[in-house]
């Protein structure tokens, strides 16, 4: 008997190509932390956010700073495919300016592993699939006149890049007090 392994095709989108492309500028500019439980049916639909901030399923960061790497997970191939790439680890480096009053929420939630991290860069905006490990720093350097600020490292892991989505129009503008 024999045995056919027909391979993992599946539906391609085809690229796009633009003599003159639109540029997405970087920077970690925002972060939030999403409960994993929780779903945007439209992340773009700011009352959704106003809900969402209300409801405390997502916590929000408007003003930050930060970078995201990705390494990706690799494992051996088969046949003549030396390796196939399974995922990658993304790792979210984010400051953010309200140390003091904060340090209550960083203690508390370092202990969660179930929200999910989101950010924003220019025009858009991401949010892992699945949930993160939290880890709050608070680094005190020398210099008399540097402002004590809080690190968060956020950890995730998943097969695919987050796709991004417009940013929604006045929600990341805004410290919102619930």
């Amino acid at each position: 008997m024999s045995v056919y392994y027909p391979g993992c095709d599946t539906t391609i989108p085809s690229p796009t190509c633009s003599d003159c492309p639109d540029k997405e500028l970087g920077g970690v500019r925002s972060f939030f932390l999403q409960k994993d439980t929780y779903s945007f049916a439209d992340i773009t639909d700011p009352l959704e956010w106003n809900t969402a901030l209300a409801n405390e399923d997502v916590y929000l960061f408007p003003k930050s700073r930060g970078t995201i790497e990705q390494t990706e997970v690799e494992s051996a191939g088969f046949g003549d495919q030396a390796m196939v790439v399974d995922g990658y680890d993304f790792v979210v480096n984010v400051f953010e300016p309200n140390f003091v009053p904060n340090v209550d929420f960083w203690n508390a939630i370092k202990k969660s592993n179930n929200y999910k991290i989101g950010w924003r860069t220019e025009t858009q905006v991401w949010v892992s699939d699945e949930a993160c490990g939290i880890i709050p720093k608070a680094p005190v350097g020398e210099d008399l006149k540097l402002a004590v600020i809080q690190n968060v490292i956020c950890k995730f892991s998943q097969e695919d890049y987050p796709t991004p989505s417009d940013v929604p129009v006045d929600v990341f503008d805004r410290c919102v007090a619930v």
